[in-house]
């Protein structure tokens, strides 16, 4: 392990700080994981498009999706379907890890921000399981993803609050 200095302007700078305070770890390690993981990401990719003819490389958007619109984001007018198919990668994603999912609040459908952590947590799992990657550092991305996933919902969540626990989607987020 050696050790680098960069450079950040003031914006940077507060949002690492702010990131760093969110994730409650030290600014230092918040900066590693973040090079890492951006380091990690990009390298990934261009494996990905050395592995894949040109034609595969280029996404191709979901049926009456937009160019552009990632899969783990709600596509105008196609509300229900996209939740419950949310609701259900997320209760997979509870069955396969259940000690972090058991920090998730009961009512999490009702946080934007977690419906888009979680949307993109089953996403990266389900390319991961579909062996999109043939790199094996985003397994190794993924979990630490998981890790922070967790204590985020430690730190942030009422201890008494109602915990996620799956079953059917509730009918007022699904219509």
């Amino acid at each position: 392990m050696s050790r680098v200095a960069i450079t950040l302007d003031e914006h940077a700078h507060a949002e690492l700080q702010r990131r760093a305070q969110a994730a409650k770890e030290p600014v230092a390690r918040t900066a590693a994981r973040l090079v890492r993981d951006g380091l990690l990401s990009t390298q990934a990719q261009a494996q990905a498009d050395r592995d894949q003819p040109a034609s595969a490389t280029t996404p191709k958007p979901a049926e009456g999706r937009g160019a552009g619109s990632p899969g783990w984001l709600q596509p105008p007018g196609e509300q229900e379907r996209w939740r419950r198919e949310l609701w259900a990668a997320v209760s997979a994603l509870a069955e396969r890890y259940p000690r972090v999912f058991s920090k998730l609040v009961a009512d999490w459908w009702t946080d934007r921000t977690l419906i888009e952590v979680l949307g993109a947590l089953s996403a990266w799992r389900s390319g991961l399981d579909a062996g999109e990657s043939a790199d094996p550092r985003a397994e190794l991305l993924f979990h630490d993803r998981l890790e922070l996933l967790e204590r985020q919902l430690t730190h942030a969540g009422d201890p008494t609050a109602a915990r996620f626990t799956g079953g059917p989607p509730p009918s007022e987020w699904v219509t």
